[in-house]
């Protein structure tokens, strides 16, 4: 009895000894119980840490490690079919030591072509450490149909991990595709700085991605420099400046009404360029009071984008003033103008030389503001006429101005 004690407890110590050398030997876990974690505040660590972080997708797993490697690159090869702008990346990488990491993006127009590079970060003295090594902030955007390769360069013996059989690959994202790893079948050599172009010989949709994390951000089709405005009377001025645009189609110049904005106006955009270009927009004979307006920039493609709203308020004169009619001399017709420093019963009306009435423009009580009226000449006698503004406001303010003009034909 003794003797069968004995040999249960081997067996016993043989198994869980057994169990624990094929868990190490597989090392399959998530990032949330990945033991291997140095740094679990947070878990997993990053480094580095962009502070704006809108879209981040993880591709692959720590299913397997490799290494520790020295000297090379690792990352992901990716299709664009939904361009975005790339604010940041990372890898999770282990340096047994104090490294030169590059966090290098390189675009190119097939996938197993030549590709350039296009943006890289260095830095120097990192590590060692375990964890999520980051770019940083960094601003590029992707491009519609192009293929890009991300990976991280070091120049120490390093472990990094990668999941291979993935299925369905390629891995769907956000901006596009994750087409293949970068390490798998060729492996980019470190260089400081790093290689102007590559040449990459990976196989295409082979289900193999290295741990890696992307962050994207919405791609704005239009840079634009600046948002301003002029009150003239009772007229605002809107004037825009773009640096770059991109299949733009146009500004929508949108005004609240209540709590809703509704589009006042569209203005043609320039499509792609990378010039700058002056946009401007007049909404004329406003009431006093506060507006507010906003540009909708729209694409070609039908998708939008909304730009900061500007709060406007149109100040009502201070004074009472009739202004001289515009054109003068006229044929046929022009435009008398006047201020109304409050409320007023208004009556403006135009005399010939003989002091008869030839017409009554306006006979009802305004609102407080600049107005203006058209005044029509087509059945009347070239020469010499007159237009008079009475005005009582309601603060008990009388006011009366005449004013001459001429009808040539």
């Amino acid at each position: 009895m003794k003797n069968k004690a004995i040999l249960l407890f081997s067996l016993v110590i043989a198994l869980a000894c057994f169990s624990y050398l094929s868990a190490q030997s597989v090392q399959i876990q998530t990032d949330s119980g990945a033991p291997f974690v140095l740094n679990p505040n947070p878990n997993p660590h990053i480094f580095n840490q962009s502070p704006d972080t809108p879209i981040e997708e993880v591709f692959a797993s720590n299913q397997s490690m490799y290494g520790p490697s020295g000297q090379r690159g690792r990352g992901n090869i990716f299709l664009v079919d939904n361009p975005r702008k790339l604010v940041e990346h990372r890898l999770y990488l282990n340096p047994g030591a104090n490294t030169d990491l590059w966090f290098v993006v390189y675009e190119g127009a097939s996938f197993n072509g030549t590709y350039n590079l296009v943006n890289s970060v260095e830095f120097p003295g990192s590590g060692p450490g375990e964890g999520w090594w980051s770019s940083g902030t960094i601003d590029f955007d992707f491009q519609n149909g192009m293929y890009y390769m991300i990976y991280t360069l070091f120049d120490v013996s390093a472990n990094y991990w990668n999941e291979q059989g993935i299925t369905p690959y390629p891995i769907d994202c956000s901006f596009g595709q994750c087409i293949s790893g970068i390490g798998w079948q060729w492996s980019p050599v470190f260089n400081n700085p790093p290689n102007p172009t590559e040449t990459p010989t990976e196989i295409l949709a082979s289900g193999v991605a290295y741990y890696q994390t992307i962050v994207t951000d919405d791609l704005i089709p239009v840079e634009l420099m600046s948002f301003t405005f002029q009150v003239n009377e009772n007229d605002i001025t809107l004037n825009w400046v773009t640096a770059t645009e991109t299949n733009n189609q146009g500004f929508e110049v949108q005004r609240k009404t209540g709590e809703e904005f509704s589009t006042i106006a569209f203005i043609n955009g320039y499509g792609t360029t990378t010039e700058t270009h002056n946009y401007s927009y007049t909404d004329q004979n406003l009431d006093p009071g506060m507006y507010t307006y906003r540009l909708k920039q729209v694409d070609f493609n039908g998708s939008s984008y909304y730009y900061d709203q500007l709060n406007i308020e149109v100040l009502p004169p201070d004074e009472f003033a009739l202004n001289q009619n515009y054109p003068n001399p006229f044929n046929p017709s022009t435009k008398i103008s006047y201020s109304l420093a409050v409320d007023s019963r208004v009556n403006l009306t135009v005399y010939n030389l003989l002091g008869e009435t030839v017409s009554t423009l306006v006979n009802s009580v305004m609102p407080a503001g600049n107005h203006d009226v058209s005044f029509g000449g087509e059945n009347l006698n070239s020469g010499i006429y007159f237009y008079r503004l009475d005005a009582v406001g309601v603060d008990g303010t009388n006011f009366s101005q005449v004013r001459k003009m001429m009808l040539t034909k």
